[in-house]
């Protein structure tokens, strides 16, 4: 399909030139005569444009040597030159002269003309190169874009899926009647994360339902429930964003937070306002538990914002001797 637009619009250029060169012109001041002859002229000069775009220049590329092309050029010049003459005895025009003057004339006239045609042939060369060699640098990018961001979000599986299990563990150590409830949201998390979370975007409202039963899941090692909810404010039905992007945020307070001292509950809280999310959580800091194997969420959720979401993001994160806080605004693609 391509190359058949690529054709037609040559095809419309030449018969664009034609026209306002010769045709309008000649119509205009009522000379019409002398068409067929410049259209055989014409047909002539567009073929060594070809020849030049097609194979001369195509040969210079590969050894890159000036005398070559320009031998080349030459020999166009010497085989036109013949040629005019011949289309000129055809249709009756400049009659007159040696055939040596003819030949000395319509050489030069010949350079003349191809000092025009042939550097278009090499600058439209130049620039079908650049299109196209462009066309295939940005499709190596997205390709490397896509293949980083498929490793990134490879990355988060195994990690969620590490700490859910210990969780759970734990449940199982203790003998708790939660440990079948823990199995079965477990079951349900993987099937978002398998499944619903391959495509590029999901809508935000999944990704919040996700975060609500990891929080539950939470929910059955703790004494006090209460002291980690998530506070969503805004219509989430109507955005989509990239999935998994909120989650580490989520299991960082899971790894890191005091989570059931009285008086200390962790703050999270999501926002929809004017086509902008506000991701907001803030926890203490736990520091009789310290995770070995930290900072792996986090360091890929900033190069996945980095990637997805340039220009379109910022993110906060402060923390001091006993509070830590991350404050995400967003704007979805």
């Amino acid at each position: 399909m391509a190359k058949k637009l690529l054709i037609a619009g040559h095809i419309i250029f030449w018969m664009l030139v034609a026209v306002f060169a010769a045709v309008a012109p000649g119509f205009i001041h009522g000379k019409i005569s002398f068409l067929p002859w410049w259209f055989t002229v014409f047909a002539l000069y567009v073929g060594n444009f070809y020849v030049s775009l097609l194979i001369i220049f195509p040969r210079w590329m590969k050894n890159r040597k000036v005398w070559p092309l320009l031998l080349s050029w030459l020999g166009l010049m010497m085989v036109d030159t013949p040629l005019i003459i011949f289309i000129n005895y055809l249709f009756g025009t400049y009659p007159g002269g040696s055939l040596g003057f003819k030949l000395v004339k319509f050489f030069f006239h010949s350079g003349w003309v191809l000092s025009m045609v042939l550097p278009v042939s090499v600058a439209y060369q130049f620039a079908l190169d650049w299109f196209r060699n462009d066309r295939v640098k940005r499709h190596l990018e997205n390709q490397q874009l896509k293949t980083e961001l498929a490793f990134l979000k490879s990355q988060i599986n195994p990690h969620f899926f590490f700490n859910t299990l210990n969780s759970i563990y734990v449940l199982a150590y203790q003998q708790s009647p939660k440990t079948a409830d823990a199995v079965m949201r477990l079951s349900d998390m993987m099937q978002y994360m398998l499944y619903e979370s391959n495509s590029e975007q999901v809508p935000l409202s999944k990704e919040v339902a996700y975060i609500e039963q990891l929080i539950a899941l939470q929910h059955l090692r703790m004494s006090n429930p209460n002291a980690l909810q998530l506070s969503v404010e805004g219509d989430i039905s109507r955005t989509n964003i990239s999935p998994l992007l909120l989650i580490p945020f989520v299991e960082n307070i899971f790894k890191h937070a005091v989570l059931n001292e009285e008086g200390e509950p962790v703050i999270m809280q999501l926002k929809m306002e004017q086509q902008q999310l506000s991701f907001y959580c803030r926890n203490k800091i736990n520091r009789e538990h310290k995770d070995s194997a930290g900072g792996i969420g986090l360091a890929n959720v900033k190069r996945r914002l980095g990637l997805l979401y340039p220009d379109k993001h910022t993110l906060a994160i402060t923390t001091d001797d006993t509070y830590y806080a991350i404050k995400l605004m967003l704007i979805p693609n």
